[in-house]
């Protein structure tokens, strides 16, 4: 990527927890300290650290007390959310995204929410905020749970707080490719003790434990990199920023390409850069920009997934639970009628095969050349 995301204490806190022989996550060890550095970083009461973002949107819909019967309203551009709530036999439905920030539509999770939902899920997609304090207004008039999903907004400001404290829930991840990363892992916040206890009761237990659980736990290994990555994923995010205001210059004066609207308050975590497609404005076809895309050295995505989640085998067809039918189905507790047709998320599957993403975490020289990249393409179908 050509920024050092290793050049902290990852080795030093590494030994100490080799040394002190107890590697399964430890209160008084690193998980511990790593739970702690995050309430104070991000001014909350509780923190549960587990071993991926997944085990957690999994524990964290148990939390939220959806299971058999109920919904869990997700946004259709990722699949995660709605996953984890088919883990807890609930049923997912959608709610449209903004095609000006590819971001949850508060007005269409408003609408999509029914006496069965339990939870609404948003995605801080690729370091840009939803509309979060509106999103918790609208679960707090209906008694649901807000679970933000933190993935790409590590230190994400929005409206003088960071994203991950609006929500009754936030989860980060620290898997490969995130903001800061020990391979695998995750954690999430909360102001709710209740909320917190239940994740916890939920990710890891000890001899015996009180209700079904499971065993996401951290080893202390994870915990060790995971806090020396937060001592320093401030400064990545900074050059990572650089990088992304370099890759913006490179279309802004494109009339046909659509960057992503940012709102007051907004800060940005950069994640992925993503623009939209609109030729439609100057007679350009799609095929022949990503030709011309395709034709410099530089890595581009388009169009994503194509298809909203929705349309995804697993949820169309009844995949889970061995085939059985539920919770999608037959299930004999689910009282709701919801189809997963096509048209039910219009603005998300208009966009999305417009999408057009590269990474920006990368060095200020990586996003040059990328940047270079981009407008050499840019100008080369302008030409014809």
């Amino acid at each position: 990527m050509g920024v050092d995301r290793f050049d902290g204490k990852e080795i030093e806190y590494l030994q100490e927890a080799l040394h002190s022989g107890r590697l399964s996550g430890q209160p008084s060890g690193f998980l511990g300290k790593l739970e702690k550095a995050f309430r104070e970083a991000f001014d909350v009461q509780y923190a549960v650290a587990a071993n991926s973002a997944m085990s957690l949107l999994i524990s964290s819909m148990y939390a939220a007390r959806a299971g058999a019967g109920d919904e869990v309203l997700c946004d259709p551009l990722v699949q995660f959310h709605a996953i984890a709530a088919l883990w807890q036999n609930a049923h997912p439905t959608w709610a449209d995204v903004r095609e000006d920030t590819w971001l949850m539509d508060p007005e269409s999770a408003r609408q999509n929410i029914t006496p069965q939902t339990k939870a609404i899920c948003a995605t801080h997609l690729w370091g840009l905020p939803a509309e979060v304090d509106t999103l918790r207004k609208i679960a707090d008039e209906n008694n649901v749970v807000l679970i933000e999903d933190c993935a790409h907004a590590m230190f994400l400001p929005y409206k003088g707080r960071f994203a991950g404290t609006w929500g009754h829930i936030g989860v980060f991840s620290f898997c490969s490719g995130k903001h800061m990363t020990c391979g695998d892992g995750g954690i999430a916040l909360t102001n709710d003790e209740e909320l917190a206890t239940r994740i916890r009761s939920v990710t890891c237990f000890g001899e015996s434990p009180p209700e079904l659980a499971t065993v996401f736990r951290m080893t202390e290994m994870q915990a060790a990199i995971a806090l020396a990555q937060l001592e320093n994923v401030k400064g990545y995010i900074d050059e990572y920023r650089k990088s992304y205001s370099m890759l913006s210059d490179a279309i802004s004066g494109c009339d046909w390409l659509q960057p992503r609207a940012t709102r007051d308050g907004c800060g940005n975590s950069p994640y992925i850069f993503s623009f939209l497609f609109r030729g439609e404005r100057a007679g350009v076809e799609l095929e022949d920009f990503k030709q011309a895309l395709f034709d410099t050295d530089a890595l581009f995505n388009i169009g994503f997934t194509q298809v909203p989640a929705y349309k995804y085998k697993l949820f169309k067809q009844p995949m889970a639970y061995q085939s059985k039918g539920c919770p999608l189905h037959n299930c004999p507790y689910y009282e709701g009628r919801y189809e997963y047709r096509d048209g039910l998320c219009p603005t998300a599957e208009g966009l999305l095969p417009r999408l057009i993403n590269t990474n920006c975490m990368i060095s200020e020289e990586n996003a040059k050349r990328i940047a270079d990249s981009l407008t050499a393409a840019i100008e080369k179908v302008d030409g014809r």
